[in-house]
């Protein structure tokens, strides 16, 4: 016996059969990759700016970009500019040369910002060694 009462019609079975292809369609659209390998660098974000573990959001950062680099993958923007930061608070000038200058290879939108950095990075090289230079001057009584 067939009960009518949960039977479509062909209109409503037409809709509801259109309405499941339309949501399967989005939802597969939801899990497309990414052009870049984000790896933890997002996580590593959250843990630098929001949860302020800076030694966990360090190593997230070194692990996404060393596995980028090994298996060929698409570093994220920002990704080696934000490393090279690290090295620079750690001390290491030419390190984050180094990185900033690879970011603005693969990023050429950030050369201006790279660049302003790299040249700010060499100028207090600079200073800093004119300010050294005085000093050794007048330690080995040979003054300018």
């Amino acid at each position: 016996m067939k009960n009518d009462h949960y039977s479509l019609s062909d209109p409503e079975r037409i809709y509801s059969r259109f309405l499941v292809l339309v949501v399967a369609m989005g939802l597969t659209g939801c899990g497309a990759p990414s052009i870049y390998h984000w790896g933890r660098f997002e996580d590593g974000l959250h843990d630098r700016y929001v949860s302020q573990n800076h030694p966990q959001a360090d190593a997230y950062l070194l692990e996404t970009i060393t596995k980028a680099e090994q298996e060929n993958l698409r570093i994220p923007p920002g990704a080696y500019a934000d490393y090279g930061f690290l090295l620079f608070k750690r001390g290491d000038r030419e390190g984050a040369i180094a990185y900033f200058e690879k970011e603005k290879r693969i990023f050429p939108e950030s050369d201006a910002f790279m660049t302003k950095l790299i040249e700010r990075i060499k100028q207090k090289e600079s200073d800093s060694a004119e300010k050294h230079q005085p000093q050794a001057a007048i330690i080995h009584g040979t003054q300018p």
